[in-house]
């Protein structure tokens, strides 16, 4: 028995609505980074450097792309700060998929989602990708780091 589908653009304002209320995860924080963009592509986040390592203290900018087969397919993510991790392109920030569970296995859990009742709370959204992502930074918080406020050259 298929479940039906939350049309794109229901999922991504029920997320920019929790996004802007604060209801998520206090270690990070999203929203969409113009405010007119009607097709909610382009998104912004922060992610707060996990603690006891050379992340502490530090405040992580990222961008994230929503296309058209969001949320099916995973969300485009990019650090803004330059960040020393493995998976993350040191040329333009691109956070390799292949490397953060989530963004992995985005596709296949969908497909479960798709012929399944969905959970209470959505293990698809961009917050729990920010969240994926501070973990994955967590777990090589000894890497050294570039110096704090250091951007990609594309963003600068």
């Amino acid at each position: 028995m298929a479940v039906a589908q939350v049309p794109r653009n229901f999922k991504l304002l029920a997320e920019l609505e929790k996004g802007e209320k604060g209801m998520g995860a206090g270690a990070c924080s999203y929203g969409l980074e113009d405010p007119e963009d009607i097709l909610m592509t382009h998104w912004t986040g922060t992610i707060w450097g996990p603690p006891h390592g050379n992340h502490e203290n530090r405040i992580y900018e990222l961008k994230m792309e929503c296309g058209p087969n969001y949320p099916k397919e995973p969300p485009v993510i990019h650090f803004v700060s330059q960040i020393n991790l493995p998976g993350v392109s040191q040329t333009d920030g691109r956070v390799d998929p292949n490397y953060v569970a989530i963004l992995r296995d985005w596709t296949r859990i969908s497909a479960e989602l798709s012929r399944n009742p969905r959970p209470k709370e959505d293990p698809l959204s961009l917050e729990a990708a920010l969240i994926a992502i501070r973990k994955y930074m967590e777990e090589h918080k000894k890497l050294p780091q570039p110096p704090e406020g250091s951007k990609y050259p594309m963003y600068k």
